[in-house]
């Protein structure tokens, strides 16, 4: 009894879930003037609430998982508890492949948008052209 290895994984994730979430919210439609700004707030919006719900799920799992191992489950019968931290570590894990096919959707309609993050901007010449990348 105790912390298990899904929760240690659940930190882990619900660290990166969080960073996600914040990348996303601190993009601003000005960076992208290519994409009109409602569908850029609308791509955002979208982006953090996938972003936030897997927050939520993965820190809720550890807070119950530890309330009921440490509170409730001590003299209960065995078959319970395993039902009750099965119930937990799947829903946990449902949330998660939930979490997977909303990010993936997301991912579709930033595609389809054009925002590509991440990649820097080639650099200007003083025409207005953009420069080659010489490191190949």
């Amino acid at each position: 009894m105790g912390v298990d290895v899904f929760d240690i994984l659940a930190i882990i994730l619900g660290i990166w879930f969080t960073l996600r979430k914040l990348d996303a919210q601190s993009r601003q439609p000005e960076a992208f003037p290519h994409v009109a700004a409602a569908d850029f707030l609308d791509w955002r919006e979208r982006e953090v609430s996938v972003y936030r719900a897997a927050v939520w799920a993965c820190f809720a799992k550890v807070a119950l998982d530890l309330t009921f191992t440490f509170f409730i489950a001590p003299g209960q019968d065995p078959r319970l508890v395993r039902a009750v931290g099965a119930t937990i570590d799947l829903s946990w894990v449902a949330v998660l492949l939930i979490t997977l096919l909303r990010s993936h959707a997301s991912r579709k309609v930033r595609r389809r948008l054009g925002i590509v993050l991440g990649s820097r901007p080639l650099p200007r010449r003083e025409d207005g052209s953009e420069e080659e990348d010489d490191d190949e």
